[in-house]
């Protein structure tokens, strides 16, 4: 079985699809309730935006191209952002992308929407880590030890290069 031809999981699409609804759903209440708006000048609320965007789309796209370079050389992906964490694209999603719909609809409530979002990628990455595992194996688990699944593990900082934790048990 090769990596390309091999059945991988698609929590991507609907993590993108579930975050899409969330969104709404956040948007829909911040509407109904009596809940402030954010209240920013029009500059600093479309250049928070274009910020938070530009980072969802940049890591998105630096992060496709690595993993496609790897499905093709048939090994995983533990380059570029997947050397800080293992789901760059769900992160980019899950915390620049839900700030960049708080910004564009002023609305403080859908940044609460990150908490749900947060559990329901989780849910999605722990289905595909344990593919990634089958997969991969121990390398697998070896990445997984050193690097963190959305954000990056304070070791990071505090490890020297070259060194990386043990494995736990």
């Amino acid at each position: 079985m090769t990596l390309g031809d091999s059945p991988t999981p698609r929590a991507g699409t609907a993590g993108f699809a579930l975050s899409l609804l969330t969104w709404s759903l956040f948007l829909a209440l911040q509407r109904s309730l009596p809940i402030p708006t954010l209240q920013l000048s029009p500059g600093w609320r479309w250049g928070m935006t274009l910020l938070f965007a530009t980072d969802t789309l940049a890591t998105i796209i630096w992060s496709l191209r690595v993993l496609l370079a790897a499905q093709r050389d048939q090994r995983l992906a533990s380059t570029g952002p997947y050397a800080v964490v293992r789901h760059p694209i769900y992160s980019a999603l899950l915390w620049s992308g839900t700030a960049a719909v708080a910004f564009a609809f002023q609305a403080w409530l859908v940044l609460l929407a990150a908490l749900p979002l947060h559990l329901i990628w989780i849910r999605l990455a722990l289905m595909e880590e344990q593919w990634l595992i089958a997969y991969f194996g121990e390398d697998y688990q070896r990445y997984a030890a050193r690097t963190g699944r959305f954000l990056p593990r304070r070791s990071q900082f505090t490890t020297p290069p070259g060194d990386s934790p043990e494995i736990p048990g």
